[in-house]
């Protein structure tokens, strides 16, 4: 069975995030009064947090993942890493390099059963960006040298996870043909998946995650088809962990979606994450 090998600190696994940070990305999400750019780098956050939390043990935080994040369209038709001095960094050194600590507060159940709130610091690697075009091919093609030069290493690990958070509009091309050669690409235990969280400004779209067909797409947004096609099909143990959270999937199931709020789009990138971390050693 693909998609099965253990992540260790001698065979790790491997995250990039790719971050949409164009002009319209300054837009509010559709049904919210935030930003896409706050939603998509809020979530971005707390998933490394997860990840961080993931592979602290007592002697510290281990070496599990190495984590690359891209960062496209804050200056014009660029696309470059948003961690300084680097391409894809031990998860270890982005527990130690936080760009500033955020107090917030959070729900939780006392002793007696009483709801209450609690505040913690809360780590912020990356701050909402939104300004010039949206390079997306110059982006996935940076991500294309990574995973090849990373996948050279690591012939034998879980193939690399890529997650692309965007509101569609790339302006250098078509993107369609470097995610196909990206999904193609892969190691001994499976191909890479490439997902795609599609944000958009509608208030009248229903939030999709793990469409199995494009008759479930909007016909108003022409870029729901072209992200669902660069989007990999969940393998198996993708899917049973989708089916875990009663969500609707199928074989034919992608890993994309559509309008999502942060609480949906947290839930994408948090199946997209955990999986290959069942096993960690």
């Amino acid at each position: 069975m693909t998609y099965s090998s253990e992540i260790s600190r001698r065979s790790p696994g491997l995250f990039i995030f790719l971050l949409d940070q164009s002009r319209s990305m300054s837009h509010k999400l559709g049904g919210s009064d935030r930003s896409k750019a706050l939603e998509a780098c809020d979530a971005v956050n707390r998933q490394i947090y997860e990840l961080i939390y993931r592979c602290t043990k007592t002697d510290g935080v281990r070496d599990y993942f190495d984590i690359g994040i891209i960062g496209y369209g804050f200056q014009a038709e660029t696309a470059d890493s948003l961690i300084k001095d680097s391409t894809m960094v031990p998860i270890s050194r982005l527990s130690e390099t936080p760009l500033r600590m955020e107090r917030r507060t959070k729900k939780m159940t006392d002793p007696d059963g009483n709801e209450i709130e609690t505040e913690f610091e809360f780590p912020i690697w990356f701050e909402p960006i939104a300004n010039s075009n949206t390079p997306m091919v110059r982006a996935l093609k940076l991500a294309k040298q990574w995973v090849d030069d990373w996948i050279a290493e690591h012939p034998d690990s879980f193939p690399p996870v890529l997650i692309n958070i965007t509101d569609g509009a790339a302006t250098d091309g078509d993107p369609l043909d470097v995610a196909r050669e990206l999904i193609e690409m892969g190691t001994n235990d499976g191909k890479l998946l490439l997902w795609n969280c599609h944000l958009s400004e509608s208030k009248d779209q229903k939030t999709l995650i793990f469409p199995d067909s494009e008759g479930d797409l909007p016909t108003t947004d022409k870029f729901a088809k072209q992200l669902f096609e660069m989007s990999s099909v969940l393998p198996e143990p993708f899917v049973k962990s989708a089916e875990e959270r009663s969500l609707a999937v199928s074989e034919n199931s992608r890993g994309y979606a559509y309008n999502a709020g942060l609480d949906e789009l947290i839930e994408l990138l948090d199946i997209g994450t955990r999986t290959p971390s069942s096993n960690l050693q």
